[in-house]
């Protein structure tokens, strides 16, 4: 390929890259907003997990289950709890358990749209995975000089 023909690819390589571009975060844009728009429309969250529990009584010889009894258990600011919740609510409790994991699960893809649409107003590229890491000019480890 002669120089002028690499040259005119670059070239339309480096057009059709800053066309695109406004159409990406245009796009981009509009998935944070689609994204933004259901993380408010969860209303109700809990969070942690909901288990059932039920117990086996002993009495004249036979077991007899007790329960079942519903458990909301997780962490917050590195401190464990457990609540009881009443069987009428353990449906209820369950779909706001599952609001709070579908709201996560929304958060952080809003934060990497939004951290791709940092990159491309900065003009910077999306760091690639597994990238050579730049070797240093100093020697990993030193013996020390012997006078």
């Amino acid at each position: 390929m002669a120089f002028n023909e690499k040259v005119s690819l670059a070239m339309l390589y480096l057009i059709r890259y800053n066309m695109a571009m406004p159409n990406i975060i245009e796009q981009l844009a509009a998935e944070r907003e689609a994204l933004l728009a259901q993380l408010q429309s969860i209303d109700r969250l809990r969070r942690g997990s909901l288990s059932r529990q039920v117990f086996a009584r002993k009495q004249a010889g036979q077991d007899h289950p007790q329960g079942p009894y519903f458990v909301l258990q997780g962490f917050h600011k590195g401190k464990k709890f457990s609540q009881r919740v009443p069987a009428a609510q353990a449906e209820q409790c369950q779909q706001q358990v599952n609001n709070y994991k579908r709201f996560q699960e929304l958060a952080d893809q809003c934060v990497t749209v939004t951290d791709q649409l940092t990159q491309l107003a900065q003009g910077q590229p999306e760091s690639k995975k597994n990238s050579s890491r730049r070797k240093s000019s100093r020697p990993a480890s030193r013996k020390p000089k012997l006078s």
